[in-house]
């Protein structure tokens, strides 16, 4: 067994009652943590919002610290945290996700069975009060899941661990918005990292319907480009680099590639098989949604207004 810290982040709605409401369910589930090591609990907060911090979340979580930062971004703040952090394996998760009881105890377990894992992701989920939820947390969540516990090509955004080392030796991208991640893994895997996908780590990331769902399509489509634009060495930017004639290009492949994401895990996303082939058909339409964000970023423009910090 070891000493893990786990960070907590707010990457969406960032200072506003959504987000400290999130929070309050989120602490709760990591009290009840059934890893039996020593958990260092942070908040790493803004200090623009850090005044604001609702004293009962210490209540909820009476272990729990708070790291602020001059920072406004989650990528920042991250980073930031990850720096402060005093152990060798750190857990980023956002604070709008609900880790189930042995989550933190399945991440060190594969972490304590690969040594060469440079970061260790689990199953997102939306919370399936509807078919569309399902659907969309299919759609969204499952580009790294290979179907079982394996090796996978990606880290999850909204909760994973790391090898705090590799992570400082590449941290997250600053200032290219808030899906820039690609540039972070594809630099870890470059020097020999190895990311490790386990489906009993499952956390429940909240839902707030289609204005979530668009605010999320922009950013994936804006990164999609912007990330490229920045590193010529992350796969298909010769693609990218064509300029705005390769979108029709770019969404075929990425419709390509949902479609087979739902094949492979439609099961793993509670999405029924009459439910299937509604997946499939958004897997084609919802890439409409990310052509904006794509138009932004080769205007060299922001990704527009969004609650995503």
């Amino acid at each position: 067994m070891r000493s893990v810290t786990v960070l907590i982040v707010s990457d969406y709605a960032g200072g506003q009652d959504k987000s400290w409401n999130d929070l309050r369910v989120a602490l709760a589930a990591w009290r009840e943590q059934d890893y039996e090591d020593s958990v260092d609990y942070v908040l790493v907060e803004s200090s623009r919002d850090a005044a604001h911090i609702p004293p009962d979340l210490f209540e909820i979580l009476p272990t729990l610290r708070v790291v602020t930062a001059d920072a406004d971004t989650s990528y920042e703040l991250k980073n930031l945290g990850v720096a402060h952090a005093n152990t060798d394996i750190v857990a980023i998760v956002d604070a709008d996700c609900v880790p189930t009881p042995t989550w933190l105890r399945l991440m060190m377990r594969t972490f304590a069975a690969h040594p060469d894992a440079a970061a260790v992701s689990g199953l997102t989920t939306y919370p399936a009060r509807s078919m569309m939820e399902r659907v969309l947390g299919l759609l969204s969540r499952s580009y790294l899941d290979p179907g079982r516990a394996a090796t996978t090509r990606f880290i999850s955004g909204n909760a994973a661990g790391f090898i705090r080392a590799r992570y400082l030796a590449h941290p997250l991208p600053e200032g290219l918005g808030a899906y820039a991640s690609r540039i972070q893994s594809e630099a870890i895997r470059h020097e020999g990292g190895v990311f490790y996908f386990e489906p009993e780590m499952q956390v429940v990331h909240d839902f707030e319907g289609w204005p979530m769902e668009k605010d999320h399509r922009r950013n994936t489509g804006y990164s999609t480009v912007v990330t490229r634009l920045v590193d010529a060495s992350l796969p298909y930017a010769w693609l990218v680099r064509r300029g705005p004639v390769a979108i029709p290009v770019i969404s075929l492949g990425k419709t390509i590639n949902s479609l087979g994401d739902c094949l492979r895990c439609a099961h793993h996303y509670r999405v029924r098989w009459f439910e299937l082939p509604v997946a499939l058909l958004f897997a084609v339409v919802i890439q409409f949604l990310e052509v904006p964000g794509m138009l932004a970023a080769y205007r060299g423009q922001r990704v527009g207004v969004t609650q995503y910090r």
